[in-house]
């Protein structure tokens, strides 16, 4: 037998004793910085999709806040009084949102149409980044561009919302979003110490930094981020090893986005990392040759006097090798005793690090599995979303919910909404098989449960409880209502879970999803799964609502405002039809005897005067704002619209003691727009003036034009010593039926409307009205500014169109009101022409059988065939053809006279009408018509 020395063999038993111990600790070590590394690439890559997160709801938001603006009226408009209102909104909302560089908006063809930052008119300027607007208007759909320098030099991204109206694209509305916003959600971000962020846009080139942000901004990825990034392919996160622009190895994480094409990078260092590594493996190595040096000691000092207990401590080695539990025993040696003491301590450390170890390995799988499965209901749920999101239709949207979760997730899904009035109404009822499908249907209608009855859905309504069982055992469904019991008895359903669908913070109905045929059951995962989808699909389903609500709402907008367009024309000619009759009595007496009652007629005329005034400021704003007032410009002498406007106000200023102070210049003030329009700007400022400032006081017209201005202007101001208007009063002096504080009787009257209307009028010229007053008792000044009109064709003065009448005609009224016919008549004989009365068509027809007229005056609300269907009847006739025909009627919309000019008509006057005015137009279309024959 070989021999060795004792200190050897000591040495071979401690080796062997610690070596066991040393690999089962290395082996632990190992598997505990793979779990390190494990988790440190997890919480690299949850910190880019946080940020992800973060930067996708920062520009979700920039979409939000857009599309909100987008839906105003203003942006949907093409004029250039639009456009300046567009404008105006615009730099107001943009004065809240300081990220935006600008806030522009352009044609689909890219020309800009304003700019916050450079203003309205811009030529023929174009957008900068064509290729993400050209992507809005094909998609119709919020884009966000790459970042792209702008005018100045400065980088900024565009995100553009297209704005639809009538079912095209009109304009697309873009905010030119400065990278600084994405930089400050970066540093919002709790982001730990030495790690870099970076988010990319769709060029892939970089946006924000959270380190060194000024300095690499717009550049591109690290070579290795991209090669990274053509290993990830199409998916949407992933996580490997890169280095850096400052060359720093680091564990780098991508997560993109959702609104854009872009991503979010984060890296960590893999410096600190490995040092930490090192430090724990110098640690071990040290602590094991700690263990070998002490161990080598033992056995050089037990071997100079232990002979005897070596077999012990032998069998005692060997029992260790073979993994069994020692027990130290004692030997008489301390040495020897002190080893075997070692030996079964270091048994005890091996039995745990194993089971330690194996622990470790379990709750590796267990975390392992737990996170492919949040992954996978993750991307599930993210699947559910887009496809809901694609439709807000309810059937396409039921249908879509029907195909995420048949059979996928369950092998039957009944979903039930609660109607107007809270009632349950079936709405879904869907198995892979329809004709299964249409049986559970029958059988679901054909069964009412109880509101208390658990895992009904009156039950889920009035809890608002998830009702989840598994109903694989005769004990779980015994437990159900009976109703319950049966239902689950003919399907043989193996599990179930009914959940409210709450949206908004309001319950909209019950969701079943139920396993039948594939005898699959739901664990705790798949009820939060379920609870999930639940939520979502109930967000979906009120968008849905919200979309008929939506519809209903702006057809009753659209029915109401119909209403009110077909209310305001029968008022004017309800009202108007009186006033005529009224007016031309008055000018009969006038004529009959200048003398007769002067006082009474002069009351009468101012009455009614307001009254026809009354009439058509509501008739005029209606038109304002729908839109249809339409100028007939040419060139004007504002000089000649100041002596129409004093004219037409003369009934209200010769009531007061002072004329107003009227200083024209010298030479003409050329501007271009519809005379009687502006007229009756300056007619409304004159007669505000008069109402508010008394008898004696002075009222001034000042006439003058201005070239300090960008452009010339004429500038017209209107000065009154009158009462004033206050401080809170006067921002709100041009919104319609604003008026300041009157005493009980209403001296002053009106609605108000003027100011409002002539600010509208002004604004369709070009111009605009401003107020000034010092307070109460101050007085006011309105200030009325127009481009002037420079070119070559001289300013047409505003003459008389009552021309002279000579010549006598052979004339038919017709007019169902009988006072308004016969004074009409009355007036034209007195005038010397021959006048025949008709109170109907029919009459009128018969009238004309007998013997023919030059023309005729027809009401167009006439009893049986109208006005329209009588003109268009003469004009059939062969003998009437020639006949001059002007329409006389209390219906004065612009819509009206169209449609009286396309009947046949020659002209469409509004009742009361001048009847010197009525005469001369009568008298030169009966020329006309002589013509045409």
């Amino acid at each position: 037998m070989r021999t060795s020395k004792l200190q050897r063999r000591l040495l071979l038993i401690v080796t062997a004793a610690i070596l066991p111990l040393a690999i089962v600790c290395g082996l632990a070590l190992d598997a505990l910085l793979n779990a390190q590394r494990v988790q440190t690439q997890a919480s690299i890559l949850g910190v880019a999709r946080a940020v992800a997160t973060a930067v996708d709801s920062e520009l979700r938001m920039t979409i939000a806040a857009l599309q909100a603006l987008a839906l105003t009226d203003p942006l949907g408009s093409t004029t250039p009084d639009g456009l300046a209102e567009a404008y105006e909104l615009a730099s107001a909302i943009r004065l809240s949102h300081p990220e935006w560089r600008d806030l522009l908006l352009a044609s689909p063809d890219g020309r800009v149409r304003f700019s916050t930052e450079r203003g309205l008119d811009l030529g023929d300027a174009r957008v900068i980044e064509p290729a993400s607007l050209q992507e809005a208007v094909n998609a119709r759909e919020p884009v966000i561009g790459p970042m792209t320098p702008g005018p100045r030099g400065l980088q900024a991204f565009p995100v553009r919302v297209p704005i639809l109206r009538d079912g095209e694209v009109r304009h697309v509305l873009t905010a030119a979003v400065d990278p600084e916003a994405i930089t400050a959600v970066l540093q919002r971000q709790s982001v730990p110490e030495g790690w870099t962020v970076s988010v990319f846009d769709g060029r892939q080139r970089r946006v924000a930094r959270n380190v060194d942000d000024d300095r690499l901004r717009g550049s591109a990825p690290s070579r290795t981020l991209l090669d990274l990034l053509a290993r990830l392919g199409p998916r949407r996160e992933g996580v490997g090893a890169t280095i850096n622009v400052e060359g720093v190895r680091s564990q780098t994480a991508i997560a993109r986005m959702d609104a854009a094409e872009w991503m979010v990078v984060v890296g960590a260092s893999v410096a600190s990392s490995e040092a930490a590594s090192r430090r724990l493996f110098l640690a071990y190595g040290g602590g094991l040759l700690v263990s070998l040096l002490f161990g080598g000691l033992a056995a050089w000092w037990i071997s100079r006097g232990v002979t005897r207990p070596m077999a012990l401590l032998r069998a005692q080695a060997d029992a260790m090798g073979r993994g069994e539990t020692l027990r130290a025993q004692k030997s008489g040696v301390t040495e020897v005793d002190a080893v075997a003491e070692a030996l079964a301590t270091a048994s005890e450390q091996r039995r745990r690090s194993e089971a330690e170890r194996q622990k470790l390995l379990e709750a590796e799988r267990l975390a392992s599995a737990t996170a492919q499965a949040a992954q996978q209901r993750l991307a599930r749920l993210g699947d559910v979303s887009t496809v809901l999101s694609q439709s807000l239709e309810e059937a396409s949207t039921l249908a879509a919910i029907a195909q995420v979760i048949v059979p996928a997730i369950a092998d039957l899904c009944r979903i039930d909404l609660l109607d107007e009035h809270g009632v349950l109404q079936r709405k879904l009822t869907h198995h892979s098989d329809p004709a299964r499908s249409e049986f559970i249907a029958k059988m679901v209608s054909n069964r009412t449960a109880p509101n208390d009855a658990p895992g009904s859905f009156p039950w889920a309504i009035a809890t608002g409880k998830v009702f989840l069982l598994n109903l694989d055992d005769a004990e779980s469904v015994a437990g159900l209502e009976p109703g319950l019991q049966e239902f689950v008895r003919v399907l043989g359903l193996t599990a179930g879970c009914v959940v409210p669908l709450v949206a908004r913070g309001r319950t909209i109905g019950v969701m079943a999803v139920l396993q039948a045929e594939s005898r699959r059951r739901f664990s705790a995962e798949d009820g939060a799964l379920v609870v999930e989808l639940a939520q979502r699909v109930a967000l979906a389903l009120d968008n849905v609502r919200l979309l008929q609500e939506a519809r209903s709402a702006q057809s009753q907008a659209e029915q109401a405002n119909q209403s009110k367009d077909e209310f305001l024309a029968m008022l004017g000619h309800e009202l108007r039809n009186p006033l005529a009759p009224i007016s031309l009595a008055l000018q009969l007496i006038a004529r009959r005897d200048p003398q007769a009652f002067a006082r009474e007629r002069q009351i009468i005329e101012r009455q009614v005067k307001h009254l026809s005034r009354l009439v058509d400021d509501l008739l005029d704003v209606s038109r304002i704002v729908a839109g249809k007032i339409a100028l007939k410009a040419e060139p004007v002498d504002l000089r000649d619209v100041v002596a129409r406007a004093l004219e037409l106000t003369l009934p209200a200023l010769q009531q007061r003691e002072r004329m107003p102070d009227v200083q024209l210049p010298s030479s003409p003030v050329p501007v271009r727009g519809d005379p009687l329009r502006l007229a009756q700007i300056v007619g409304n400022l004159l007669s505000n003036a008069a109402k508010f400032t008394a008898p004696g006081d002075a009222i001034r017209i000042v006439l003058a034009t201005d070239a300090t201005a960008g452009a010339p202007q004429a500038v017209l101001r209107v000065e009154d010593e009158g009462i004033g208007i206050t401080p809170e009063l006067l921002p709100r002096v041009f919104d319609r039926f604003v008026q300041g504080e009157q005493a009980l009787h209403r001296a002053a009257g009106g609605l108000g409307l003027g100011l409002p209307i002539a600010q509208s009028l002004a604004r369709l010229h070009g111009g605009a009205i401003t107020a000034e007053s010092g307070g109460p008792g101050q007085g006011t000044t309105f200030e009325v500014r127009l481009p002037l009109h420079l070119a070559r064709d001289a300013p047409i003065a505003l003459g008389d169109s009552a021309a002279a009448v000579t010549q006598s005609l052979s004339l038919l009224v017709v007019d169902d009101n009988r006072d308004a016919a016969e004074s009409l008549a009355s007036w034209l004989e007195i005038e010397g022409q021959e006048v025949r009365v008709a109170t109907s068509a029919e009459e009128a027809l018969e009238r004309l059988a007998q013997a023919r007229c030059d023309g005729a005056i027809i009401d167009i609300g006439l009893p049986g065939m109208n006005g329209y269907e009588l003109a268009a009847r003469l004009r059939a006739d062969e003998a009437t053809r020639s006949m001059a025909l002007i329409a006389l009627t209390g219906y004065g919309r612009d819509a009206d006279r169209q449609r009286a000019l396309e009947a046949g008509f020659d002209d469409h006057f509004a009742k009361p009408a001048q009847p010197e005015l009525l005469l001369a137009r009568l008298v030169r279309a009966c020329g006309e018509g002589r013509a045409r024959q």
